[in-house]
């Protein structure tokens, strides 16, 4: 009788053994197609990044990734359709940093950007400048905090519109060096901006690297500072705004891959790793950089960390400056 049970519980060890190496160890993941849900519409550049990057991991993963715009609502349309998604690993997000603006400045959410998802990993960085107009009397940010001290809200900055990056950079600005700066929002997009910026109608702005660099060499335009932590890989030889003379002054545009919440953490480490190997490719590298972005890439532990400071950023300042969008 004794053999019988020692037989049947070793039979029934077994058993469980083997179904919890299937829930922790998915070696047949992926089982089909993966979707990766792109904030933004068809034939951006932020859609051209998704497929691009797409193709990379499906090559590494072995199942094909079919790529769906769903643009609208700041990327909220999309957000929300991957955060009700199975966590079955066959769904993910293509996520800009309007995921970590978007609940400082939208009282309705209905989301959290970390706890309500399965961050993956960090992919890129999609730096910055703040350049000023040639009509504008600074040529470095000393000479610029200064002029803005002494014409307290004449000096104005353009942005692609409120709550969009550039726009929570400028009042960053503003926050951090004490200075009062007149907002002038583009419904028709940073192109707009910038080309009231050289024509003198409007101060300065905060670029993409990407599309502002050929305006600085051309000498249309001033830079004044990159705007992320670290000088960029894009444009090593220009400082940042914090090296300039704000120091701890860090804003960095993003983005990034997540999941819906409670997705199976070996998914989410096989995934990473495919992400990881896919942006140590010197040749990704060089594709993103012809986008203005800047591969780097964020394990989920530090992604994690990485969002939850970008989170607490945006909410101190759009509670300093007031910006608060009715949904």
């Amino acid at each position: 009788m004794m053999k019988r049970l020692n037989l049947a519980f070793a039979a029934l060890s077994l058993c469980f053994a083997a179904g919890h190496s299937a829930v922790a160890e998915p070696t047949s993941w992926p089982t089909r197609s993966i979707n990766l849900v792109a904030p933004l519409a068809a034939g951006s550049p932020t859609d051209a990044l998704a497929r691009m990057v797409a193709d990379e991991l499906a090559n590494k993963l072995g199942q094909p990734i079919v790529i769906h715009n769903k643009p609208g609502g700041g990327s909220l349309i999309a957000t929300q359709f991957v955060q009700n998604a199975k966590p079955d690993g066959h769904t993910f997000l293509f996520a800009v940093s309007a995921h970590t603006i978007n609940p400082a400045i939208r009282k309705n959410l209905k989301y959290d950007p970390v706890d309500d998802f399965t961050p993956v990993g960090l992919i890129a960085a999609v730096p910055h400048v703040l350049v000023v107009g040639p009509h504008v009397p600074a040529n470095n940010l000393t000479e610029l905090l200064d002029y803005a001290k002494a014409n307290p809200g004449k000096l104005s900055y353009g942005s692609a519109g409120i709550g969009i990056s550039n726009h929570m950079e400028g009042e960053l600005l503003a926050s951090s060096a004490g200075v009062e700066l007149l907002h002038v929002p583009y419904k028709s997009g940073s192109s707009a901006a910038m080309q009231d910026v050289i024509a003198g109608r409007v101060d300065m702005m905060f670029g993409p690297v990407g599309s502002s660099l050929p305006l600085i060499q051309a000498e249309r335009v001033r830079a004044i500072g990159v705007a992320q932590g670290k000088r960029s890989t894009l444009v090593p030889d220009l400082p940042t705004i914090a090296e300039s003379g704000l120091p701890g002054f860090e804003a960095m545009p993003w983005i990034g891959l997540f999941g819906p919440a409670d997705m199976d953490p070996a998914i989410t480490k096989k995934m990473a790793e495919a992400l990881k190997e896919t942006l140590a490719d010197e040749k990704v590298s060089a594709q993103l950089a012809n986008y203005g972005t800047e591969a780097m890439y964020l394990p989920p532990a530090e992604f994690v960390d990485f969002l939850r400071t970008d989170v607490q950023r945006w909410a101190r300042i759009a509670q300093e400056a007031g910006i608060q969008l009715d949904d």
